[in-house]
C-alpha cells in the first residue's frame, strides 16, 4: 500500500509543477503527517523532492528530473473505463458521458468494447433516495458546505449538523465520513438512516490529520465471540452469502457454521429470522439469549 502511494505521489509531482501536502493528503486519503513521511522516503530513494514555504510554496520535483512515461495501453484504458462506468449509475452528467466516450475511442481510432465488469450502485428499491442523497453530499463536499439531517441510531433519531468529508461504499451500503458537531468528533453516518438531508449555505474550514476509518462487518474471523451455528442445507445459499464457504462444513443434511463476532445482537436477530431451520450451538450464553428473544416475540402473538 505504501509503495503504491509513493508511486502515486511521484506521478502527481510529475504532472503538476507544485502541490501542497494538504492536497496530496486529501487525494490519497491519509494524514499530512503520512504524506511528509512518504516524501522523506522518496528523497531517501534518490528522487529530487523539493519543498518551499510561504505564499506560493509547496512540494515539487527539481526541474532537471526527467522520467520516461509510457502512454496508457489498451488494457490500462479498459480498466479505467470499467471504474468510470461503475460510477455512471450515480452520475449521469454530460461530463461523465463525454469522458466515457473519449475512453472508448482508443489511440488507434478503434472503439473499446464494453467492459466485462458492470457495477450498478442503484438500489433494488425503486423508492430509494440514496442517489439523491449522494448527489447532495457530493455537492456539499465539493463546496465545503455543512449538512443538516435527521439521523436514526440505536438511541433514536436526532437532528445533526455535520461537516462532510468522504463518501464510502462498503459491501452493500453507503456511508458518510463527517465531523459531527453534536458529538464533536468524526463519525460514520449510514446513508439509509438519513432523512430530511440538505446542504446549508454555511462553509466549514477543513480539518486536518484525520484518518479514513476501517469499516468492520457484523461478523469477522478475528476477535470477539466464537459462535457455532447449525443450519438446514436448504439455507446453504444464505450461509454462503453471509459467511463464505470457508466458514462452513457439512454434517449430513446440516451445515455447521463457525465465525467470530463482536455484535451478538446481530446473531440473535439474523438467526431468529431463519425459524426452525437454524440453531445456535454455542456459546451457551447466546443460546439462552435466543430463547429469551423468541419467548418474548411469541408473547406478541398470544391471544
Amino acid at each position: 500500500m505504501k509503495s503504491n502511494r509513493m508511486f502515486g505521489i511521484l506521478a502527481v509531482l510529475l504532472e503538476k509543477e507544485k502541490v501542497t501536502a494538504k492536497e496530496l493528503a486529501a487525494y490519497f486519503e491519509v494524514s499530512t503527517r503520512t504524506i511528509h513521511r512518504d516524501l522523506l522516503d522518496l528523497a531517501s530513494a534518490g528522487f529530487p523532492v523539493a519543498s518551499s514555504q510561504g505564499v506560493g510554496g509547496g512540494i515539487s520535483l527539481l526541474p532537471e528530473f526527467r522520467y520516461n512515461k509510457t502512454a496508457l495501453n489498451r488494457d490500462d484504458r479498459s480498466l479505467i473505463l470499467a471504474a468510470i462506468q461503475s460510477f455512471a449509475s450515480l452520475d449521469d452528467s454530460a461530463k461523465v458521458k463525454t469522458l466515457l466516450a473519449k475512453l472508448r475511442l482508443s489511440q488507434d481510432d478503434q472503439m473499446l468494447l464494453e467492459n466485462d465488469i458492470i457495477i450498478d450502485f442503484t438500489s433494488w428499491n425503486h423508492n430509494s433516495t440514496i442517489i439523491e442523497k449522494i448527489k447532495t453530499i457530493r455537492l456539499a463536499i465539493a463546496g465545503r458546505f455543512l449538512l443538516e439531517m435527521e439521523y436514526y441510531s440505536g438511541r433514536g433519531y436526532r437532528r445533526r449538523t455535520a461537516e462532510p468529508y468522504k463518501l464510502i461504499f462498503k459491501e452493500e451500503n453507503w456511508y458518510l465520513l463527517a465531523y459531527c458537531r453534536y458529538k464533536d468528533a468524526f463519525r460514520l453516518f449510514k446513508l439509509n438512516r438519513m432523512t430530511d438531508l440538505k446542504a446549508i449555505r454555511e462553509h466549514f474550514v477543513e480539518r486536518e490529520d484525520y484518518e479514513i476509518p476501517a469499516l468492520r462487518s457484523d461478523f469477522a474471523n478475528e476477535g470477539g465471540c466464537l459462535v457455532k451455528v447449525k443450519m438446514d442445507k436448504s439455507l446453504e445459499f444464505l450461509a454462503v452469502d453471509f459467511f463464505d464457504s470457508k466458514n462452513i462444513t457439512r454434517d449430513g443434511d446440516d451445515l455447521l457454521v463457525t465465525f467470530q463476532t463482536e455484535r451478538t445482537e446481530w446473531v440473535i436477530s439474523t438467526f431468529a429470522s431463519f425459524g426452525d431451520k437454524a440453531e445456535i450451538l454455542s456459546p451457551d450464553s447466546l443460546r439462552q439469549e435466543m430463547k429469551l428473544f423468541l419467548s418474548q416475540a411469541k408473547k406478541r402473538y398470544e391471544i
